[in-house]
């Protein structure tokens, strides 16, 4: 198994790793330390093997079913399916493709997501990119004075709060599921202590401490600053690829700029740590 670093902030391939083979401890330990020093990381030329797959992500922590229960994987509910114009049940139907906003997953679960893992099985010929953006190096570059403003701040999120279209209506039962959260405006990394901007786009409501006018343009500047083009990578995908996100540092998008089929199979890493 080989670790090659991308240029930029975020990234790192690796290289030496196959379905046909299980993962050693070794192996397994190496991909949680380039996940944590890289936020990204991306193996090639994978089969579609669920059994496998369950197997890296549950080393990283527990699976988290999807809060869509209608999209699982009919193996698995610690998998789901994210497809789009594949004339299938899975197929979503929504006005704009699944995740096509800024999000970070489980953001509006009291306990978020510490990672995510998506596999490629189809994609298009053109487009279909994802977008990374690196919120620690966003945090770090912020002003002084602007960190001592949102150092004891608190947001409220909620699924499917600014997605868009991005997302169904959840049934009553989802709904009643998946209450609203709050979380700090600046989280720290569990593992690296580093500190992170926690708010993103899709799900991040208000801020909890400030009237709603200075509250909102808070966040829009916020948003504006951490998806800065200089924070950010750009995924583009291969069939066989998969892409692990430290979802306690990124949030995410996928580009709405296709019409052909396209299709992954998702993993959601549950909280393991505080932070």
């Amino acid at each position: 198994m080989k670790v090659s670093v991308s240029p930029g902030q975020l990234g790192a391939e690796i290289s030496g790793l196959s379905t046909s083979q299980a993962l050693t401890d070794g192996e397994l330990v190496a991909l949680t330390d380039a996940l944590l020093s890289h936020r990204a990381i991306v193996i090639r030329d994978l089969d579609e093997d669920v059994g496998w797959l369950r197997r890296l992500g549950r080393y990283f922590g527990p699976l988290v079913p999807h809060i869509l229960d209608q999209y699982h994987h009919p193996e698995t509910d610690e998998v789901s399916i994210i497809a789009r114009n594949m004339n299938s049940p899975a197929s979503r139907t929504t006005p704009t493709p699944a995740g096509s906003f800024w999000h970070t997953d489980l953001s509006y679960k009291d306990q978020p997501s510490d990672a995510i893992f998506l596999y490629a099985t189809h994609v298009p010929l053109q487009g279909g990119d994802t977008l990374v953006a690196n919120l620690a190096a966003a945090y770090a570059d912020l002003p002084q004075s602007t960190k001592a403003k949102i150092k004891n701040l608190t947001a409220t999120h909620r699924f499917g709060w600014n997605t868009g279209g991005g997302t169904p209506k959840l049934t009553s039962a989802q709904e009643r599921a998946h209450p609203e959260v709050v979380h700090p405006v600046v989280r720290q990394h569990p593992k690296t202590g580093e500190k992170i901007l926690f708010v993103n786009p899709g799900y991040t409501m208000c801020i909890n401490e400030l009237p709603e006018v200075e509250g909102n343009a808070l966040l829009g500047d916020l948003f504006t600053h951490s998806l800065h083009e200089k924070y950010q990578h750009r995924h583009r995908w291969e069939k066989g690829m998969l892409l692990g996100l430290d979802n306690r540092a990124t949030m995410h998008k996928a580009v709405d700029d296709y019409d052909e089929p396209r299709r992954m199979l998702r993993m959601i890493v549950g909280y393991t740590g505080s932070g």
